[in-house]
């Protein structure tokens, strides 16, 4: 299905003036012969009608904005009239400066090659370099938006005679517009915060010439354009302009942020196919967050470049941040920090092995970072005993002290195996209290039934990575003020505008244990009430 742009405007040079400056010649310091050049713009052979962009199934239609400006090469038997810029002012097209206005001598031939938006930087027409914006969503002060920047437009006619009548200059999408439509019962009755179209090329180089379009490698996620849609209430639509290309089968395509509670999803490429976004036509994907899948669908009343069936329905999953930021995986001997004593002010975020001074033997701990099995692990061993305390020898990860944590349920997963026999490993989380009611205290957070807990699990298999998981609130909390009792968090009070400062995620071994421990795959996520099993939920 084409992309249809109608648009078609005048465009009068207002003075004769001092031309373009010409390829392999010095700039003119007289007035170059001819006439100002009259030129009929229009987009897709377009209409006279300003119109605006819809969401109806055939009518894709953008216009002119006062201020636009357009790129035009003037070449002919005399040289090039070059990059010279135009801007219309609501109702004709006028050069911006004097050196812009394009002259023309009746009975010459000329070749012409426009685009838009002008560029500065553009000096030859044969290698026009035109890049859509990352973050389309932002609106400029013009009226226009990174979207509209972004939508490049190409335009040429080779070889006339110039006999004084206007010339036609007919404008074609040069890349591909990407239309997303969110809807589900789980949506709710606002826009989501944010939706990314993943990991797609920016950057190309046109030769307007041959209008031969050249990828460039850079790639990165677009924040998309939300479109407002009042034919169809519950639905959110967004789009983005990206250069024609093909997304790998299985690869992330969307990621959706902020659905209703603040959930996030993410949308993958079928697993047999590859996802093209075709030149000059826009490619609409639907996508359900409902209460049985979250799945997203290629209808076939749009262009579906790979099967001409009735449309592909794919389950989607659900986004969920991780707040321990630097994976395991990610970690090399250089960022896993050695500390000697428990130096929990450092402004970042970090993976540690702390062997304290107080230990027996502190030698007696060893924590580093191994390869097993082609996945980087922690590799966590005591050759001794050490007594337990939240401050002692462990490993551990610590957040820079600007981290926002929002009070609420928290879900801490981590894998782990025991090579040598069955061990039993103890975390904390803990923080420096910034509270109304506990001031420089040290706390740690209870688990969901709103109890202080140390988060023990013990290995069963020697062999095979297990998964632990535990359920915290981050709205309860013991200090070392004494009883370790929990003290609920008062969030309407302004004091504690900063409730946590130095956290920290400590594993350490327990129970008299020696031996190694590998630890991956660490994972600390915001979830919802509901997504605590119902045994663990707190009753009050």
């Amino acid at each position: 299905m084409k992309t249809l742009k109608h648009l078609a405007l005048c465009l009068v040079a207002a003075f004769i003036a001092t031309g373009c400056n010409q390829e392999n010649n010095e700039p003119q310091k007289t007035p170059k012969k001819g006439t100002p050049a009259e030129f009929t713009m229009t987009i897709n052979g377009g209409s006279n009608t300003r119109t605006i962009t819809t969401n109806d199934s055939e009518k894709r239609t953008i216009s002119w904005r006062t201020g636009d400006e357009v790129g035009i090469f003037a070449v002919g038997t005399d040289g090039t009239q070059n990059n010279c810029k135009y801007t219309y002012d609501g109702t004709e097209w006028k050069a911006t400066n004097v050196s812009d206005a394009i002259t023309l001598e009746n009975g010459e031939t000329y070749s012409f090659y426009a685009y838009y938006p002008y560029t500065e930087k553009i000096t030859v027409a044969t290698n026009a370099s035109l890049n859509v914006l990352p973050d389309q969503s932002v609106a400029q002060g013009d009226g226009n938006s990174n979207y509209d920047l972004s939508d490049i437009l190409i335009s040429k006619v080779e070889a006339s005679e110039y006999n004084g009548t206007s010339i036609e200059l007919q404008y074609s999408h040069a890349y591909a517009m990407v239309e997303v439509l969110i809807a589900g019962d789980k949506v709710g009755d606002t826009a989501p915060e944010k939706v990314l179209l993943k990991n797609v090329i920016t950057d190309a180089n046109i030769n307007l010439v041959t209008q031969e379009i050249m990828l460039t490698t850079n790639k990165q996620d677009i924040v998309m354009a939300y479109v407002a849609n009042k034919e169809n209430n519950g639905t959110y639509l967004y789009r983005a302009i990206v250069p024609e290309q093909t997304i790998e089968k299985g690869s992330v395509l969307l990621e959706v942020y902020g659905v209703n509670s603040g959930k996030n999803y993410m949308f993958r490429a079928p697993q047999n196919e590859a996802v093209k976004y075709p030149q000059g036509k826009y490619f609409r994907m639907e996508v359900t967050i409902g209460e049985y899948n979250a799945g997203i669908k290629f209808p076939a009343g749009s262009i579906n470049p790979w099967t001409p069936s009735d449309g592909i329905d794919l389950e989607g999953e659900e986004l969920i941040e991780n707040l321990i930021k630097i994976p395991v995986s990610s970690l090399t001997a250089e960022t896993f920090q050695q500390l000697t004593s428990s130096n929990y002010d450092q402004a970042e975020n970090f993976w540690y092995c702390l062997a304290h001074k107080d230990d027996a033997a502190s030698s007696g701990i060893q924590a580093s970072v191994i390869d097993d099995n082609g996945e980087k692990v922690i590799s966590f061993k005591t050759t001794t005993t050490v007594n337990y305390s939240w401050y002692k020898s462990g490993v551990g990860y610590h957040w820079q002290s600007e981290s926002d944590f929002t009070p609420g349920f928290y879900k801490l997963s981590f894998k782990i195996k025991s090579p040598e026999n069955t061990l039993t490993i103890r975390g904390t989380i803990r923080a420096k209290g910034n509270l109304s009611n506990v001031t420089d205290k040290d706390l740690f957070f209870t688990n969901s039934l709103h109890k202080v807990t140390y988060l023990d699990y013990k290995t069963k298999s020697t062999t095979e990575y297990e998964e632990a998981i535990f359920y915290m609130d981050l709205k309860w909390a013991g200090s070392t003020a004494g009883t370790c009792m929990p003290e609920a968090i008062d969030l309407t009070n302004p004091n504690n505008s900063n409730l946590y400062q130095n956290m920290e995620l400590k594993f350490k071994h327990h129970a008299n244990s020696t031996g190694t421990i590998y630890i991956k795959d660490v994972k600390l996520e915001s979830i919802s009430l509901e997504e605590i099993p119902a045994d663990q939920r707190p009753t009050e």
